[in-house]
């Protein structure tokens, strides 16, 4: 909670030194994130608080995607991130209405969603490798989110895809996972985005 929070702090930069369209809205996603964070956390004695993650997944996942289909050149990803948003919509009312509810955590969503994620990163980590751009890629903001991105949806994907089954049948692994490990995936994402925030090169689209 605290890192999520210096994160939105820092990428108030972002509007600060009129950083390009893309990098704004991923500082906007930052404070958004944050400010859901915090609702979830004074909010977390209340059962059935999931309800607010599920809301809010759908449009992380979509509003990421959509940051995704600026920053990429590649038209023939670029062309699937629409196709996602319809599916990803479809499949959520259909969650909703026939498996996993509203107030139970749509794992299933985030399965999906970050898995779609990971996709778009490392399609973004090949045009940097591709690149003709000569200048270091550690030096790119998107580098280190996508980094970033990769390692935290790839080291929580599996628990939170069988959250709601472990929580049920493993109630003291599940928090042990969740306070150990998860969140320890969720400060390692807010560290790499704050760096990629912090570096000295304001990203440039690839060409």
């Amino acid at each position: 909670m605290i890192f999520i929070g210096f994160t939105a702090l820092l990428s108030i930069k972002a509007f600060l030194i009129d950083a390009p369209p893309a990098l704004r809205m991923f500082a906007r996603l930052c404070i958004i994130t944050f400010l859901v964070e915090l609702v979830g956390y004074l909010t977390r004695e209340r059962e059935l608080n999931h309800w607010i993650y599920n809301i809010f997944h759908v449009f992380y996942y979509i509003y990421l995607a959509n940051i995704f289909y600026h920053q990429l050149s590649n038209d023939k990803i670029k062309v699937l991130i629409p196709v996602f948003y319809v599916t990803l919509l479809l499949f959520v009312i259909y969650n909703t209405l026939f498996i996993q509810g509203l107030f139970s955590l749509q794992t299933y969503t985030i399965v999906i969603g970050g898995g779609f994620i990971i996709f778009l990163s490392g399609a973004y980590f090949w045009e940097l490798f591709i690149s003709t751009d000569h200048e270091s890629i550690t030096r790119d903001p998107f580098f280190w989110f996508c980094f970033g991105l990769i390692l935290y949806f790839g080291g929580t994907i599996p628990f939170l895809g069988m959250f709601n089954y472990l929580s049920e049948n493993f109630y003291d692994f599940t928090v042990f996972y969740y306070r150990n490990f998860s969140n320890a995936f969720s400060i390692l994402l807010s560290i790499l985005i704050m760096v990629g925030f912090l570096c000295r090169k304001t990203y440039q689209k690839l060409s």
